[in-house]
Parts: C-alpha cells; sequence; structure tokens
C-alpha cells in the first residue's frame, strides 16, 4: 500500500509542474461560434429508413446500382419501400442466400426496367414473386 502510495504521489508531482495556464477557454469565443452555428434537423435521419417517407417512381438505375455494389446488405430493397428489417433478412441468409438473392433482383430489375411498380413496398424477402 506504501508502494501504491508512493507512485501515486510521484505520478502527481510529475504532473503537478504543467501549467493549465497553456490551456484557456475564451467564453467569447465559443458564444460566437455557438451563436454563428445553423439548426440541425434530426427528423431526417428518422424518416430516412421509414418505409412510408419513400416516394414512388423510384429510379430504377438507382436500385439496380445499390443492387450491385451494396445487394448483399439489401439496400436496394429498403431503396425501392420494403421494410428496413429485410437488411437483417440478407444478414442471417449470408448476403441473400450467399447472394443468390441480390443476383436475381439485380436481373429482374435489368430486364423490367419499364415498369418495377410491382417491386416497389414488397414485403418479403423474395422481391421477385
Amino acid at each position: 500500500m506504501k508502494k501504491l502510495f508512493i507512485m501515486l504521489l510521484l505520478v502527481s508531482a510529475t504532473y503537478a509542474g504543467y501549467s493549465n495556464s497553456k490551456y484557456t477557454i475564451d467564453d467569447a469565443k465559443i458564444e460566437t461560434v455557438l451563436n454563428q452555428s445553423i439548426a440541425v434537423d434530426m427528423d431526417f435521419a428518422v424518416n430516412a429508413l421509414n418505409p412510408e417517407s419513400i416516394q414512388a417512381g423510384q429510379n430504377v438505375w438507382i436500385a439496380v446500382a445499390l443492387d450491385f455494389f451494396l445487394g448483399g446488405f439489401g439496400i436496394h430493397r429498403v431503396y425501392l419501400g420494403t421494410p428496413p428489417g429485410i437488411i437483417a433478412g440478407y444478414f442471417f441468409t449470408c448476403g441473400g442466400i450467399f447472394g443468390v438473392l441480390p443476383l436475381i433482383d439485380l436481373i429482374v430489375l435489368v430486364i423490367n426496367n419499364e415498369d418495377i411498380s410491382p417491386y416497389i413496398d414488397k414485403k418479403g424477402l423474395i422481391m421477385f414473386n
């Protein structure tokens, strides 16, 4: 116990030599920065994954790009209006049954690029049934 006390005393004596005057806080500058700041709308983050906030008429090529690059995560499905919980389904099936579902989704989206309305707001794990 004595060794611990002496060690703490030595450590505190070492740091006691450093003056706090090097680091000063200028309250006026802080107030100026805070007054110049802008408000951030936090509703955007909440509504971004809300299926009711997604409007009809999504661009098929954005969905194709999302499927091509992030298909294993199911992001293209969320873009098309599927509930965000579908991401868990893609995760637990190892990227949509080892990438088979995103590949089929990609083919379906490219072939049916004129009208993707049947694939918007699909609730199941499989988009094309």
